[in-house]
């Protein structure tokens, strides 16, 4: 009799090798059917990793049950296989259902034939174990807006014409001359495509361009070959081809992301994968293998065979998810980042994991990927890299290494953590969305979701059908995070501007909101968000005007308490105090400068060429660089560029404002930055003079000011 009152039978195929106690383990209530231990097979043998080190890292439910022979009698058989699976680094495996039990030799202090037992989903070991040696992990990439952006003639038509009843309606001359650039942009997109579909050639700066046929390599035995007419435009990121070759409709035109070479040629540096890539898109199906294709010509990121498996199309509308993508436990979550241009189309528990980009917008701001120092995707392969080595670092110095200390008899509570991607990752949060670029191109840049379908299947007659209706634009919903946040009441300290829906009137263009030019109320601005002048009970009237307290707080201290959330990090601000941190705040009053101005706060990330891979972010105000930070995260790195900014805007306060008043000490350093709910304002010294409100230039009721 056992401790369980039995013992269980062991049995490899047809042959008994021998008997083995079953040792619960707490909080695990695992048995195996009808008594018998039945071994299918032994798992490969592992190069590099121990088998524990692997199970622990990718199973869910840590060590199942133990396993132990207490007979006297010896049981070759037994012996046998313990030794093979401790010496050659394998398992032996027992089948049940969809699930594999993972038998894991152990060392014992008392000398005996002992496992620990691991249950993961059917083939998750072999594919993670040949991952793991190779020292390799998983990356998902969407495509629209994140990797490309992709247009039909109607696509094009249909942005075309919602631009011009915009500019008619616009006033603003500089408004207009942006959306008139963009407009632009598209009417010569719109051109070469039309060129290419009617006559398959394009002319490309005096160049005639035509079409080179390109043999598509099925990606099953079901699939029939595919011969697509196909123009690269290399030196400008553009490709023409047509999704289905014989309906010239179905004819797009894409652009390529900047720098996606960088990026893909990280992934497969010196022939040895860093990455197994897959994609993740809410576009149909023909659509997605062909804009992959695109990106990657000569199949060395995911090879034809693994193409359907690996470009995981979700239906429009619902959330993306690492298990979807997983379906066929190829890879574990724990081991994949994602990078895409939206979060919340993510479920919550892989949000952790998703390195966001911003849109890829070349229509609406097409200087966004040139003005930057480091390229978006290039700032994304610099993300990755750093992701990897801190895993694996992780992995061989800490998991590897307590592993091996391990024996059978320690308890599983002193098991080490395994590690998980999200770890060091950190996802960009919503109050750190550039101002001024957080609701996104004014309408979508290109193709996404459900509507390239919709494009994609339309037959001549329907396109003609369809061109008579030109008066009502179908354009999807705008690809925009912050529409889908929740909208609390916490005060706007680290947020984003006000959610209402712009009118096409009032849709910005790529310069910003119209205003004053000669830059008198900036001043102004920048001391009421600042506080400098202020005292406390002022401040709150302030903010009672612009609705971020209500009436009941407006002369009294203290804010009731809030409940808000950013990326699952509780914020709560208390009776009489906020819990943040006074570089939290300086991230937030900057949005609010920004957001008062109508003017663009950008932070743009770099990491570091130094050994420890920091991050470097700039602070960039309407374009110009006011700010530099660096630390070990984004985040640490985004509040100390928050910090600087606020002392350049404020120097640059002080130097357009003395010649008018004299009225403000110019040694701001003399200032101690105090907070009020959230707030920063300056406790000013009593012999010096405070700046009245009357003495400030008084803003336009119907005009804001821009930098």
């Amino acid at each position: 009799m056992s401790r369980l009152g039995f013992k269980s039978a062991v049995y490899h195929g047809d042959s008994c090798l021998g008997e083995l106690d079953i040792i619960p383990v707490k909080d695990q209530k695992f048995q195996f059917p009808n008594n018998e231990i039945r071994i299918h097979h032994l798992s490969p043998i592992s190069e590099r990793c121990p088998p524990l080190s692997i199970l622990q890292t990718i199973s869910s439910f840590s060590v199942r049950c133990k396993l132990e022979s207490a007979s006297s009698v010896d049981q070759p058989h037994l012996i046998h296989l313990h030794a093979s699976c401790f010496y050659e680094l394998k398992t032996a495996v027992v089948l049940l259902a969809d699930e594999e039990v993972h038998l894991v030799a152990m060392r014992s202090k008392q000398k005996k034939c002992c496992f620990w037992c691991y249950s993961v989903p059917s083939g998750l070991y072999s594919s993670c174990l040949g991952m793991l040696n190779l020292r390799c992990l998983a990356i998902v990439f969407d495509l629209d807006e994140t990797l490309i952006v992709a247009n039909t003639m109607k696509s094009f038509e249909d942005r075309i014409e919602t631009l011009r009843a915009w500019i008619a309606r616009e006033t603003d001359p500089v408004r207009s001359m942006g959306m008139s650039a963009e407009l632009k942009r598209y009417v010569d997109d719109r051109a070469l495509l039309k060129q290419y579909t009617e006559g398959d050639y394009v002319v490309d700066n005096g160049k005639v361009c035509k079409v080179l046929l390109e043999e598509i390599s099925p990606p099953s035995e079901n699939h029939e070959r595919v011969v697509r007419p196909v123009i690269r435009l290399e030196e400008r990121n553009i490709v023409l081809t047509r999704i289905n070759p014989e309906i010239r409709d179905t004819s797009v035109l894409v652009r390529l992301r900047p720098a996606w070479e960088d990026l893909r040629s990280y992934l497969t540096a010196k022939g040895r994968k860093r990455f197994e890539v897959y994609v993740c898109t809410m576009a149909e199906k023909d659509y997605a293998l062909e804009m992959w294709r695109l990106l990657d010509p000569e199949a060395h990121l995911i090879v034809p065979k693994q193409l359907l498996a690996r470009v995981v199309c979700v239906k429009s509308g619902s959330r993306k998810s690492l298990m979807s993508v997983f379906q066929d436990g190829i890879c574990h979550p724990k081991m994949a980042m994602v990078i895409d241009d939206r979060l919340k189309v993510w479920e919550d528990r892989d949000q952790p994991r998703v390195h966001v980009v911003p849109a890829f917008t070349p229509y609406y701001a097409p200087q966004a990927e040139t003005a930057n120092p480091v390229p978006v995707l290039c700032v994304a392969r610099n993300v990755a890299c750093n992701v990897r080595g801190g895993f694996f670092r992780e992995f061989d110095e800490n998991l590897l290494r307590r592993i091996s200390d391990l024996f059978y008899e320690d308890e599983i509570v002193n098991l080490p953590a395994a590690p998980d991607v999200s770890n060091y990752l950190m996802s960009e949060d919503a109050g750190f969305v550039a101002n001024g670029s957080a609701n996104g191109p004014p309408i979508p840049e290109g193709m996404t979701g459900s509507e390239v379908e919709r494009r994609l299947s339309q037959s001549d007659e329907k396109c003609n059908a369809d061109s008579a209706n030109r008066s009502m634009p179908n354009c999807p919903e705008l690809k925009t995070e912050i529409s889908e946040l929740p909208v609390t009441n916490v005060p706007n300290i680290i947020g984003s501007s006000t959610l209402r829906t712009l009118m096409p009137s009032q849709k910005p263009s790529l310069l910003g909101v119209p205003g004053r030019s000669d830059g008198s109320y900036r001043g102004h601005v920048i001391n009421r968000a600042l506080g400098v002048g202020h005292e406390p009970d002022a401040l709150k009237l302030e903010l009672h005007r612009q609705n971020f307290l209500p009436a009941s707080q407006a002369s009294e201290v203290g804010v009731s308490q809030i409940q808000g959330s950013s990326n699952g990090k509780e914020l709560q601000i208390e009776t009489g105090k906020v819990n943040l941190s006074p570089s939290s705040l300086y991230i937030g009053v900057l949005q609010e400068i920004g957001r008062r101005c109508s003017s663009k706060v950008e932070f743009r990330t770099v990491i570091s060429n130094s050994k420890d891979l920091q991050f470097s972010v700039e602070v960039l105000f309407t374009g110009e660089k006011i700010g530099v930070g660096m630390g070990k995260t984004r985040k640490d790195a985004q509040q100390q560029a928050a910090e600087n900014a606020l002392h350049s805007l404020a120097d640059k306060y002080v130097a357009h404002i003395t010649p008018r008043s004299g009225a403000v000490d110019r040694d701001f350093e003399k200032l101690s930055l105090g907070n009020e709910n959230g707030f920063l304002w300056d406790i000013v010294n009593a012999k010096t003079d405070e700046v009245s409100e009357e003495a400030l230039p008084k803003p336009s009721t119907s005009e804001v000011g821009i930098f």
